[in-house]
């Protein structure tokens, strides 16, 4: 009679049991590719949104009912709220068109007649709905939505709340939350992903170019 040959239940383990090792693996992997690739879509998300508002103070042409803008900007104060989001807006002026001391000074919104204060050359901290009609104010900037970031990791960022791109010269001035005017410091958003390494985007004052850093791993 002819012997029946079958797993034992020795063999059916160690098969199970790599399987439930290769899955594990598999699964992790997976998640990690999946986080790694969220990161990245969020540095490029910010990096996208700073140039296009940089480029959108320089190509800038008011309306013709609509008075002159300081700049077009991006308010980062609810960034590492934990919702990661962040909106846009545009700084109107009280004057209908260039031309006075405050729409040319070396900053916007200044006379250096007088020293900085709420008013010369700083800038408002609230956003409203609206257009530029002649009182100076943040209004949002339609057709922009707002930036909105992955939560699966952990988001801060210090040295300001306001970036700005001035009108037609597309210079970069931060403001911190109280709306005074940055001189000697670059915003710096840390992602940190909770896998790998923190990254550091870093936006330069003036300038408005972005750099990225790699400050190292996280754990």
């Amino acid at each position: 009679m002819e012997k029946i040959r079958a797993y034992t239940l020795m063999e059916m383990l160690i098969v199970m049991t790599i399987m439930v090792i290769l899955l594990s693996v598999g699964i992790y992997s997976y998640a990690s590719f999946a986080k790694t690739t969220q990161f990245n879509q969020d540095v490029a998300d910010i990096q996208n949104d700073v140039l296009i508002m940089q480029r959108a103070a320089m190509l800038f042409e008011k309306d013709p009912d609509e008075y002159w803008l300081y700049g077009i900007g991006i308010d980062f104060e609810d960034l590492s709220s934990g919702d990661g989001k962040y909106s846009f807006f545009k700084w109107c002026s009280e004057y209908p068109d260039f031309g006075g001391v405050r729409t040319k000074s070396e900053y916007p919104n200044y006379d250096p007649a007088y020293s900085f204060s709420e008013t010369n050359g700083n800038i408002p901290t609230g956003i409203s709905e609206g257009t530029c009609n002649g009182a100076m104010k943040l209004v949002k900037l339609s057709g922009y939505g707002v930036g909105n970031l992955n939560l699966d990791e952990d988001v801060s960022i210090a040295n300001g709340r306001f970036l700005l791109f001035e009108a037609v010269s597309g210079r970069a001035f931060i403001y911190d939350s109280s709306g005074v005017l940055v001189n000697d410091a670059n915003i710096e958003i840390t992602l940190d992903k909770r896998v790998g390494d923190i990254h550091v985007l870093v936006i330069k004052n003036l300038t408005g170019r972005i750099e990225l850093i790699n400050i190292g791993d996280d754990e």
